[in-house]
């Protein structure tokens, strides 16, 4: 029964760890008291979890689907599609400067996860056409382009404050 200790996180261990194993002695064996303990251990580890990544991961995806709505909605016109690239890219670029190429790159996901549900939702895929996949691979260029600008400022802005 110890052994369940260690599913706890190390920070709980550390406050709580000698007497919740003194009362893991105490406590009779059996399933219901395991099934308890790992309940107890995701609680805390879920209460231990920082909130800041799940809503930037969270905003992120939002973003993307933003792009990717657009995408869809914007038959040849691609300047909206540009602009969202960079004007997300370049946010998420000033918030989090080491992280712009996975920012900017979830960005430019959002194109070609949306063509290939135009092309699913429409029941016409094009196996073996370049033409929309190189589109997609130019949409890579506002993507970073503006996650790399918004880097820039964003450490340029922690600099001067330092």
């Amino acid at each position: 029964m110890r052994a369940l200790l260690r599913l706890y996180p190390r920070r709980w261990r550390a406050r709580y760890g000698e007497e919740f194993a003194i009362i893991l002695a105490a406590t009779p064996p059996g399933p219901g008291t395991v099934l308890d303990v790992v309940r107890g251990a995701l609680d805390a580890h879920v209460r231990e979890t920082r909130r800041g990544p799940l809503v930037r991961w969270a905003l992120l995806a939002l973003c993307a689907v933003v792009v990717g709505w657009l995408n869809l909605h914007t038959t040849d016109d691609v300047q909206p599609v540009a602009a969202a690239l960079l004007v997300f890219g370049f946010a998420f670029g000033v918030h989090r400067p080491a992280r712009a190429w996975c920012s900017g790159a979830a960005l430019f996901a959002a194109v070609p996860v949306s063509g290939a549900w135009a092309d699913l939702a429409a029941n016409h895929l094009s196996l073996g056409g370049a033409a929309p996949v190189l589109e997609s691979v130019i949409a890579l260029i506002p993507a970073l382009l503006g996650a790399y600008t918004g880097a820039a400022v964003g450490w340029g802005v922690r600099r001067a404050r330092a």
